[in-house]
């Protein structure tokens, strides 16, 4: 018997040891790594290295620029995650019934996502340019009358949000869906004989039945809102004026424009932090909503 068990656990570790070599070696030692880097005077590609401990951190949560492209992240999140999860449970509540052609629309409105965010970038950039400008010029509107909507502080970083919401809200839709197809249709088919209408059901049935996937939703959406870099890079390169500078734009040109790699990953790691605590908390208060329902 004890023979059984050792070949047993030794048929586990074989299975175990590779994927945990592989978490080591490509998540652990450069996360390690980056702490380390976090702590010090990096520059570059210079190979001498300096221990100047919490210093980095200390000029991160000062500097003007970090907390600019902070205030960025949270209001572009908090537009595309309202947003596409408003665009994404409309869509599912029109194609989750007895709807002509809805597996065309599904795939219609999910094909964005399978596109490239620099694609996608470029793509609205000439809508937002010719086309905008062709488009208005044909209803012969007056030039003062025209929307900037790239070179405006304010506009611009609503067109990056439409432009993701745009890019995602399908890939949402397909999730809304298949938390509405796990609702009982006995329940559904109940209320319907009872005399409730498309808006009672929608309200006191699916609504509550999606609550744990709006949070997990909820929770996608915002952790991709504060890592988004394509997006901004491609659309304005943060223009103008630092109007649309993420915090994952502000890593990129303090680590490879200005070379300052060791302040750059001590930016990243308060990025890490946050997405970790944020997720956290959204998990812990989706618990909680689902333990009172």
């Amino acid at each position: 018997m004890q023979k059984w068990r050792r070949k047993q656990n030794a048929v586990y570790l074989a299975f175990i040891i590779p994927a945990l070599l592989f978490f080591c070696t490509f998540f652990l030692y450069p996360f390690i790594k980056s702490l380390w880097l976090s702590l010090t005077d990096a520059y570059g590609y210079n190979p001498r290295q300096h221990f100047i401990g919490l210093k980095n951190y200390a000029e991160v949560l000062k500097n003007p620029g970090f907390l600019n492209s902070l205030k960025v992240t949270l209001l572009y999140t908090a537009f595309v995650t309202v947003v596409a999860n408003l665009i994404a449970l409309g869509l599912s509540f029109l194609l989750d019934g007895n709807v002509r052609f809805k597996k065309i629309f599904r795939a219609v409105f999910f094909l964005p996502n399978l596109m490239s965010l620099i694609i996608v970038s470029f793509i609205w950039v000439f809508l937002y340019g010719s086309v905008y400008r062709s488009f208005v010029d044909w209803l012969r509107i007056p030039e003062d009358f025209w929307i900037s909507w790239l070179g405006n502080r304010k506009m611009a970083l609503i067109s990056m949000g439409i432009t993701a919401v745009w890019q995602c809200a399908g890939y949402y839709m397909l999730i809304y869906i298949a938390g509405l197809q796990n609702i009982g249709r006995e329940l559904v088919e109940a209320a319907q004989m009872d005399g409730a209408g498309t808006w009672a059901v929608i309200r006191y049935i699916k609504f509550p039945g999606l609550i744990p996937v709006i949070g997990m939703n909820s929770v996608l959406l915002i952790t991709a809102g504060f890592k988004t870099f394509d997006i901004p890079m491609a659309m304005t390169s943060g223009g103008p004026a630092g109007a649309t500078t993420t915090i994952a734009l502000q890593i990129y040109n303090t680590g490879f424009r200005s070379n300052r790699t060791g302040y750059a990953t001590a930016q990243a790691v308060i990025l890490f932090l946050m997405i970790s605590c944020l997720t956290g908390l959204l998990y812990r208060f989706q618990g909680r909503g689902e333990e009172k329902g």
